[in-house]
């Protein structure tokens, strides 16, 4: 059974954000712009605040090394994929402001190949979207269309492939040619919509608007891992391995450890 355990509280956190590790820390964006360095004590500082140049909001979280990664959303609408250096001095990867149009935006990022995939949500009101590929140069390349799927969020990478979270309830993988095939429909099975996945013991795991954390295995059977709602953190959304542990941010402003 799992045991839940709070790192922080009262964290200004918006769904979908998600979280990442950095040499040991755990990194948190922030609704008011800010990337926050939390220890595993629950000792904190801010690295970076995306809102001091008007660059936006951070969703998209991975590390690269020593370095942050982020999508970040503004409100001109302008979106970007930003590097954060281990100062905090912020670089832009790229400009992504086409892809996401004026009524989308950039909701994940994942390391694939030496590349930056990035799900692009090209219309959230029309729930379309797709997968793109950014070089380290900044160059930008569509990889699939997952409108089928609505709107993507969280991804992670998975072998020769990556796992999309999308609104439509599905987890969905993709291959590196950009063939999109579903792994299983988590809204259809009970498990609510999912927000953001990561790998743990071979298994890919994502957090719920039912307010679950959830495992799929490879044959693509669901159970859950913790109910984070019934345990009164509201709802989770970031999500990563650390350790042995899973750590996942909640809209109840939370930093949660799960020990299974």
């Amino acid at each position: 059974m799992a045991t839940l355990s709070v790192i922080s509280q009262k964290l200004n956190i918006y769904t979908p954000q998600n979280i990442t590790v950095r040499q040991g820390d755990l990194i948190v964006p922030l609704l008011d712009g800010q990337l926050l360095r939390v220890t595993p004590q629950g000792e904190s500082s801010a690295i970076a605040n995306f809102m001091k140049d008007e660059s936006g909001v951070p969703f998209g979280m991975t590390a690269q090394g020593n370095d942050v990664i982020a999508t970040v959303s503004g409100f001109l609408p302008q979106h970007y994929l930003m590097r954060v250096k281990p100062d905090g001095k912020v670089e832009t990867i790229a400009d992504l402001s086409r892809q996401s149009g004026s009524y989308g935006a950039p909701f994940g990022v994942t390391v694939f190949r030496d590349e930056y995939w990035v799900t692009v949500s090209t219309d959230v009101v029309e729930s379309t979207s797709e997968l793109v590929r950014v070089s380290q140069k900044g160059e930008i390349r569509t990889i699939a269309n997952l409108t089928e799927f609505k709107n993507p969020f969280g991804l992670v990478v998975q072998g020769d492939s990556v796992v999309v979270a999308q609104s439509s309830g599905h987890l969905v993988r993709v291959s590196e040619k950009g063939d999109v095939k579903a792994i299983v429909d988590l809204q259809e099975a009970g498990f609510g919509l999912p927000f953001n996945v990561a790998i743990w013991r071979d298994q890919i795991v994502a957090t719920t608007n039912a307010g679950l954390v959830v495992a799929v295995d490879q044959a693509g059977k669901v159970s859950t891992i913790a109910d984070v709602k019934t345990a009164k953190y509201q709802i989770p959304s970031g999500i990563v391995v650390f350790e042995k542990d899973l750590i996942v941010t909640t809209n109840g402003g939370f930093l949660l450890r799960i020990s299974v």
